[in-house]
């Protein structure tokens, strides 16, 4: 009994390593083709994520992600590709930094495409054997196609790109650059128009769903951003001058007494910030008898004696 048992054990661990399996986590699908030593290579089924399956020992399965992803983009390290430079309407270049929330489509279910090709499994089956398979897709759960940011970029980068560039025409430099409304209007635009640029490299297909376009601030030509500067510290140096005007025409006393008002203030401001040194003004020598009278009392000199004239100029007797 215990020679059989042995024997069931040794048989099934001898089957079990003779076998392939397909194991998806919660994050990726897979496709399982069949390859058997007399056979093609042939499209069986999809692995659903968190799924694990036991197949055939020549069987393949190959692994892509399943919901949402970011390609990221710009001059930062660690991103999927470098920033995009677009043209504006008025012929200025811009540096387009940002990201794209994206799904790769995981449909399996048999559709024909516009050629009038039949794909058992689904989308998913095209997008591998069209695109996915060239570019190094993972054989075992938990990994991600080899070169999968190279694949990004070919497809989404340069839909994007394109997309950028046809929308940022339609807008001036300065809208971009610092009207908040024009700038979430031209995002709206890429997002409006990338998903319809991308079909056109996927032969018409969605294999690709597009779920969100965020763009941040456009970079711009330094002398252009020194400019805009220069322009509206002018724009602010106007406006306090109007404000200046309007408050002396309503000051009591008129101009002459505002600005009088104003000097005096921008003193006071100075000496607060110690930029004005004040030194107090001796006063002169005192004398002995001024310093001995009470302080607040007036100190008056002595009449001198009246000598009255009498008629004929004659001095009166006294």
């Amino acid at each position: 009994m215990k020679r059989r048992f042995a024997t069931v054990l040794a048989t099934t661990g001898l089957a079990l390593t003779a076998c392939s399996i397909g194991n998806t986590n919660a994050s990726e699908v897979a496709l399982h083709y069949g390859a058997g030593p007399l056979d093609s290579r042939t499209f069986v089924a999809c692995v659903q994520p968190a799924t694990r399956s036991i197949d055939d020992v020549n069987d393949d399965h190959y692994y892509y992600p399943a919901g949402a992803r970011d390609f990221t983009f710009g001059d930062g390290e660690g991103l999927d590709a470098a920033a995009l430079v677009s043209t504006t309407k008025d012929s200025q270049e811009i540096k387009v930094s940002g990201t794209i929330k994206f799904t790769l489509n995981t449909d399996c279910s048999e559709f024909t495409d516009p050629t009038g090709k039949k794909w058992p499994g689904g989308k998913l089956q095209m997008f591998h054997e069209l695109i996915g398979y060239k570019y190094e897709p993972a054989e075992e759960g938990g990994g991600q196609p080899g070169k999968w940011e190279e694949l990004l970029r070919n497809y989404i980068g340069a839909s994007l790109s394109r997309a950028t560039d046809n929308q940022a025409l339609q807008y001036g430099w300065q809208q971009l650059y610092s009207d908040t409304a024009s700038k979430a209007k031209w995002e709206q635009d890429v997002l409006a128009q990338l998903p319809a640029t991308l079909m056109t490299l996927t032969q018409g297909v969605d294999l690709f769903h597009i779920d969100a376009v965020l763009l941040q601030k456009p970079s711009i030509n330094p002398q252009l951003a020194d400019g805009l500067s220069q322009k509206q510290a002018a724009e602010l140096r106007a406006q306090a001058v109007e404000v200046d005007k309007q408050a002396a025409a309503n000051f009591p006393g008129g101009i002459a007494a505002y600005q009088a008002y104003q000097q005096q203030q921008a003193v006071n401001e100075a000496i607060k910030a110690g930029r004005v040194q004040v030194l107090p003004i001796p006063r002169g020598p005192r004398s002995s008898s001024a310093a001995s009278e009470p302080q607040g009392r007036r100190v008056s000199a002595p009449a001198a004696p009246c000598r009255c004239q009498g008629a004929g100029g004659r001095p009166a007797d006294s």
